[in-house]
């Protein structure tokens, strides 16, 4: 999949910034429908095949209403899962391009692997109705007890249709695991930049600390999502769910306590992990208020749970479904954040590169812009702090620009977007310069620099003569 990063383009600061919201939305969107998703296709799954005679029915009844609310229709999976992951991979193929993050690979696959897993779901989903149905004729059948070759034909079919029902459910409940735990840690990779260059396998990925604390939030948040959703369904939404069968509805209500009890226990233990892994980098006081804030939701919403367990009002679950999905986003928008930080040095490094292409297009349409040279933006911005050969408000030229080992680009990244990194002077503020702006002054200072290392070699002497 590296061929979506060579198919990117540049992007300019504010494109940049543009795709980083965007990515945002996507998370908002994907994240709480893909854990309803995935933990009502467990739950579905294994309440069908649990169970003693006597709640066989009630278990049976209970995975159908599951699955049917969550597949609906095809729009909801379509608009809330596939569209939405389908962004994702465009939007971290703009922004991480050039760059050896895995995570536009690992997104990708996550979507096929969550159209797949979508599939089969429906799969299993009309199965259960074909199940049903055949079930029914087959009890007409042995009352009339009129067609013994009729009979037997729809047993074996019967049959076959529930060993398909089963295998559709079991490929779709491992296909959404596989899905989801790409698209995390899609996220999780492009939100800690240390990550880039380490995590370069599947060996790697799977033991990553920073992958592994995303995987077991997102496991907590999926169980979550379903324990509050079916609340809501069985007890508040739409009617059908649970089809007034009182044994239905309790089979629910034990289901929903307990992962929402779980859940919200694990929840803030895995949020505050997801922030202590984060390198400096990717932090801000916005990702540590952001956090805050999800936590005080988390903990409002599972006063709402208990206040709906001891007085089964209704107002409750509303209360509780709406604050938890704001909590939802807000852990979304925090990955988004922690993205748009870990990435400042490569919006630079982009913004350059788009800019020189913008200047080579201009070129060849023989269009010109005059531009300020190297040395006066040194003297108009640059020379209040810095001096070339001794200390000033900032560490002069001589004794910081050798630390980039030449490189250009990571001087031109440091100028367009400067962070505090020597204790001893205060903070470089940023400019506003443009990308080629910043290229001309950092030739300017390094073609000093050469110049003055030129000056101050001593000559050569001339060797003795014999």
């Amino acid at each position: 999949m590296d061929l979506l990063k060579h198919l990117a383009i540049p992007q300019s600061i504010e494109h940049f910034h543009v795709l980083v919201v965007i990515g945002g939305l996507m998370s908002v969107i994907l994240y709480p429908y893909l854990g309803f998703l995935l933990g009502s296709s467990i739950l579905s799954y294994v309440y069908n095949r649990k169970g003693t005679a006597e709640q066989k029915h009630h278990f049976t009844q209970f995975a159908k209403d599951l699955i049917d609310i969550v597949l609906i229709n095809k729009s909801v999976p379509s608009i809330l899962a596939l569209i939405p992951s389908f962004g994702l991979v465009f939007v971290l193929a703009q922004i991480l391009q050039s760059t050896e993050a895995m995570s536009v690979d690992l997104a990708a696959y996550g979507f096929l692997f969550l159209l797949a897993g979508v599939a089969a779901m429906y799969a299993y989903k009309y199965t259960f109705r074909l199940r049903t149905v055949l079930h029914d004729y087959e009890g007409i059948l042995e009352q009339r007890r009129s067609d013994a070759s009729g009979l037997e034909e729809i047993h074996g079919y019967s049959s076959e249709t529930v060993k398909s029902h089963l295998a559709s459910g079991r490929a779709g409940v491992y296909l959404l695991i596989a899905a989801s735990f790409l698209l995390v840690s899609s996220v999780a990779i492009a939100a800690n930049p240390t990550s880039w260059s380490e995590v370069d396998s599947f060996v790697t990925l799977i033991i990553s600390v920073d992958v592994l604390i995303r995987t077991l939030e997102f496991a907590a948040l999926s169980a979550a999502a379903t324990g509050v959703g079916i609340l809501y369904f069985f007890f508040v939404g739409p009617a059908g769910a649970g089809k007034g069968d009182t044994e239905v509805k309790e089979v629910a209500r034990t289901v929903a306590v307990r992962l929402i009890v779980a859940s919200f226990v694990a929840l803030p233990v895995f949020i505050l992990a997801s922030i202590v892994v984060l390198p400096p980098s990717s932090l801000s006081g916005s990702v540590y208020i952001l956090a805050a804030f999800s936590l005080v939701l988390i903990l409002l919403a599972a006063q709402f749970v208990y206040a709906w367990f001891r007085d089964s009002h209704t107002r409750y679950v509303n209360s509780a479904v709406f604050t938890f999905a704001i909590s939802i986003a807000l852990i979304s928008l925090n990955d988004q954040l922690a993205i748009h930080n870990g990435t400042g040095f490569q919006a630079a490094v982009l913004a350059s590169r788009f800019d020189q292409a913008t200047e080579e297009l201009k070129s060849k349409l023989g269009v010109a812009a005059a531009a300020l040279t190297g040395e006066d933006i040194f003297n108009g911005r640059c020379s209040a702090c810095h001096m070339f050969d001794q200390k000033k408000i900032g560490p002069a030229y001589k004794d910081v620009i050798p630390k980039y080992g030449g490189k250009k680009d990571l001087i031109m990244a440091f100028v367009l977007n400067p962070v505090k990194r020597d204790p001893a002077f205060p903070p470089m503020p940023n400019q506003g310069l443009k990308p080629a702006e910043a290229d001309s002054i950092v030739s300017y200072i390094l073609k000093r620099l050469g110049s003055a290392e030129t000056k101050a070699a001593p000559p050569a002497q001339p060797s003795p003569q014999k």
